[in-house]
């Protein structure tokens, strides 16, 4: 282990919209870092049909967020 004086705490989201042809839902990501180190990270399908890739992208920022 290493010491260090700051740690960066940063989250990345992503969705691929609509993404499945057959019922138009999109797969939601998220991943949160400290430091170097990945502490969570989500992958899944979303239970609702969005509709627009903005709405979509919201989501995926509210859930980091509230990660």
């Amino acid at each position: 282990m290493t010491h260090s004086s700051s740690l960066s705490f940063q989250a990345f989201a992503d969705n691929d919209w609509a993404e499945d042809p057959d019922d138009r839902r999109s797969v939601g990501s998220y991943c949160v870092y400290l430091g170097s180190r990945l502490i969570s990270w989500s992958c899944k399908q979303r239970s609702t049909v969005a509709r627009s890739s903005t709405e979509v992208e919201y989501k995926a920022l509210a859930n980091a967020a509230a990660e």
